[in-house]
């Protein structure tokens, strides 16, 4: 009874001094995770929740029946597994904080022994040592653990950007394969009724064996472009569909839209001086750089501070030749040999590197907003040509023959070779809409700001909003 006392006894001493955490294991189980990463759907009632709470990109029904670029983001945002390993960095850096705001431990030690003294042989000695930081060392240090906290939340706006970014640039080859498949089709309607047209008058002796050949060939080339042209199409959905954190084949049967792929903005909506001024403002990975540097001087601070030495009370007692002796008394390391002049170099010469990477960002993020504004002010004047192409004989030139062939003045093969032409020119045009609509992306990311919509994008939730225990705790 006597020992369970005891035991109970020291275990309750102890208590106040150990740790509270208890080590759970978690696996990964990459069976498991396949498998969850498979079963991903629209029809996940958490990100009905979460699509409903956003500002932007509102579904107007649900299930959801059609899809375009905001509603296409928020869908990213809530499943892409990129964004929830920007997280896991925020959960690391959000740790850092709490170890680098500690005070640090006393420390206790003790010992016995004996002596070959004959009245008391035995010796007993017990001293504490606690420790006192001097110089606002744990203020540095935390600063320094708060701003690497801020650039890792940075860091998960420059991942969310480079989410949206990636859901348009898919998109658009998406819509635009779809067109060209669509260019295709009618394409090979008229020509094949080129061919026909051609056949009967072989048959009437009105054409040559070689006219009809010519448009037989230009006909089976068509119909092989057009079976690639369905790969694609398949192959843009399917990129498309992993730009959100999809498996392929998730989206089937949603229809895709984006209202104004056809038109995008004139210069005079984004002038380069706005423009500007915006991307320096807005470029995550300005701010990223700029918080990275406030940490090194927090660094450099915590390294100059390092030079006071710290405090150590050390009281203690020992017992030995029969008598009890007390003793207190201040320790600290004298710098004698080393005053941190290595530490504050590396310190000084990490702040003069981050300083140089953000002029050198600073520079990169000027040039590409400049050659972006010239790239689509360029793209943007080609697709305006191209336009007016497409007016000329889709309003002009074909209505006009039609009224010929109605007239009797000019044959149906006439009025096909404009609709020939008329396509080939949609082609142009759809170049030209390629061209024009990445550029513009391009702007976009220069400035990582979204110019056509001219609404920012929606907030990125710090925790994954699949895990619905974590954020009801938050």
């Amino acid at each position: 009874m006597r020992k369970t006392h005891a035991r109970a006894a020291l275990i309750a001493a102890l208590l106040p001094i150990t740790g509270c955490y208890h080590y759970k294991a978690q696996p990964l189980l990459p069976p498991v995770l396949e498998h969850q990463y498979r079963s991903r759907s629209l029809m996940d009632a958490g990100l009905r929740e979460f699509m409903d709470a956003q500002p932007v990109g509102k579904p107007a029904s649900w299930p959801l029946s059609e899809l375009n670029l905001e509603t296409l983001t928020n869908v990213a945002f809530y499943f892409h597994p990129d964004l929830d390993a920007a997280r896991a960095r925020i959960g690391t850096a959000e740790s850092a904080v709490i170890t680098a705001s500690m005070k640090p431990n006393p420390t206790v030690n003790g010992s016995a022994g004996y002596t070959d003294a004959g009245p008391s042989p035995f010796v007993l000695r017990f001293g504490l040592d606690w420790p006192i930081e001097t110089a606002g060392k744990r203020g540095y240090r935390t600063e320094r653990a708060n701003h690497l906290t801020e650039a890792a939340r940075i860091s998960l706006g420059e991942t969310a950007w480079q989410v949206r970014s990636r859901v348009r640039s898919a998109l658009l080859e998406h819509l635009l394969a779809s067109r060209e498949l669509a260019l295709l089709r009618r394409e090979i309607a008229i020509r094949r009724e080129a061919v026909g047209i051609y056949e009967k008058r072989l048959a009437v002796g009105e054409a040559s064996r070689p006219e009809v050949d010519t448009s037989r060939t230009a006909l089976t080339l068509l119909q092989v472009s057009m079976q690639r042209a369905i790969g694609a199409e398949k192959e843009t959905r399917a990129a498309l569909e992993t730009s959100v954190g999809l498996v392929p084949g998730v989206l089937e049967g949603v229809g895709i839209a984006w209202s104004s792929l056809d038109q995008p903005p004139a210069e005079e909506r984004v002038p380069i001086r706005n423009v500007q001024r915006a991307g320096l403002l807005n470029r995550l990975d300005i701010q990223r750089l700029l918080a990275e540097y406030a940490a090194s001087e927090s660094a450099l601070q915590l390294e100059a501070a390092r030079q006071y030495p710290d405090i150590r009370i050390a009281p203690g007692y020992s017992f030995g030749d029969g008598n009890n002796s007390y003793f207190m008394g201040p320790a600290f390391v004298l710098p004698l040999r080393d005053r941190g002049k290595g530490t504050i170099a590396e310190a000084e010469a990490r702040r003069a590197d981050i300083a140089a990477r953000f002029l050198a960002q600073q520079a990169t993020a000027i040039d590409q907003m400049e050659r972006a504004l010239i790239r689509y002010r360029a793209a943007w004047a080609e697709l305006r040509d191209a336009d007016a192409l497409v007016k000329n004989l889709l309003e002009d030139r074909e209505p006009r023959m039609q009224r010929q062939l109605q007239a009797g003045e000019a044959d149906r093969l006439a009025l096909v070779s404009v609709r020939v032409d008329g396509v080939v020119a949609g082609r142009t045009r759809l170049s030209a809409l390629r061209a024009a609509q990445s550029a513009l992306g391009a702007l976009e990311d220069a400035v990582q700001f979204p110019l056509e919509a001219g609404v920012a994008l929606p907030p990125v939730p710090i925790v994954s909003p699949r895990d619905a225990e974590k954020v009801a705790r938050k």
